[in-house]
């Protein structure tokens, strides 16, 4: 009676989970880890750094990724076949050629200009003539602003340290919300990514917004350190969060079907004994990798197909029915 009850009740929960959003087109979720080294995400710890790492936490790090998730999407990247579009491997000028389809003059994170025009968020925004609610950034990184949009206003900007306070954050959230900005990490200008992870699937759940970007950074922040068990540990629980993703999608019924879901990074990081830094070393930082999933994505795993994240705009607008600015992705078609 128990196992039954339990079941019936996981069962409504569920269903209720999916009625809360109506099918009004398609959706896309852009979910970016900063600083991630196609390496760890390709290949694992490697010997490196083995002896810096418990024998539990050596190996292969997207553990659930690669065994449940890969061969239902599509991967780009490994050997230099995806590459960053900024002029160098710096996050804040890879997240504006990101937004804008094209590189921009910033060449570094500060004193740096934010975009002189619409992102691509704005511009779906406008095509598709959509609420603020139905465009929101959740980041863990305050400089993401800078990229996000030519005008903050236009979208529900959770980037830290701003606070969403309107009718689109449930009790929970603005508690969660608060504990964030008091619970802070020991560098400066970010959160720490649970609050903003959970903050942004909280947003998804209840609002089912038409494009949403969660935007992740401790990766970055602990390889600057040097300190790699923290770096992997981080990537560990990317692999959690993008499961999680994954499953509150399939959760979610019409919505969920019809939303595409692309998970990237903005660069990649030193070779070898190079791996704390990132933007003026070597050529190997400006490979990284791509994972494309849900609507409009043949599900085939890894692909020898080459291609770069300026194509990220043209795709999102395509994706969300509007003309792409650009060449878009391969191996992507809305039937």
């Amino acid at each position: 009676m128990i196992r039954i009850f339990t079941f019936l009740s996981l069962l409504t929960s569920f269903s209720a989970l999916a009625s809360v959003c109506e099918n009004r087109g398609p959706n896309l979720v852009l979910f970016t880890w900063d600083g991630v080294r196609s390496s760890e995400f390709f290949k694992g710890t490697g010997p490196l750094h083995a002896n810096q790492l418990p024998k539990s936490e050596r190996g292969e790090i997207f553990l659930k990724f690669w065994s449940e998730h890969a061969s239902t999407g599509m991967i780009l990247g490994g050997q230099g076949r995806y590459r960053i579009g900024s002029l160098t491997a710096v996050s804040l000028p890879s997240y504006q050629a990101l937004m804008l389809g094209q590189p921009t003059a910033c060449t570094k994170n500060k004193n740096c200009p934010d975009i002189n025009q619409p992102s691509v968020l704005e511009n779906i925004q406008t095509n598709l003539k959509l609420d603020k609610k139905d465009l929101a950034v959740f980041a863990s990184w305050n400089r993401i602003l800078a990229a996000a949009a030519q005008n903050p206003n236009n979208i529900t900007n959770g980037i830290y340290p701003a606070q969403v306070t309107d009718e689109t954050m449930s009790p929970e959230m603005l508690e969660l919300q608060s504990k964030g900005q008091q619970d802070l990490p020991g560098w400066n200008g970010s959160r720490k990514d649970h609050y903003t992870f959970e903050l942004g699937l909280a947003y998804l759940k209840k609002n089912c917004p038409r494009v949403l970007w969660i935007s992740l950074v401790d990766s970055d922040e602990f390889g600057h350190e040097g300190d790699y068990p923290e770096y992997v540990r981080s990537l560990r629980q990317y692999d959690d969060y993008l499961d999680r993703v994954i499953t509150t999608l399939k959760e979610l019924g019409p919505y969920g079907k019809n939303t595409t879901l692309l998970v990237t990074t903005d660069h990649s990081r030193g070779a070898g004994p190079l791996w704390k830094g990132h933007g003026f070393t070597k050529s190997s930082e400006k490979n990284i990798f791509l994972f494309a999933h849900g609507r409009g994505v043949k599900p085939q795993g890894q692909t020898k197909d080459k291609a770069s994240s300026l194509q990220v705009r043209a795709t999102m607008e395509y994706l969300m029915g509007v003309t792409p600015s650009a060449e878009i992705l391969p191996n992507i078609m809305v039937e």
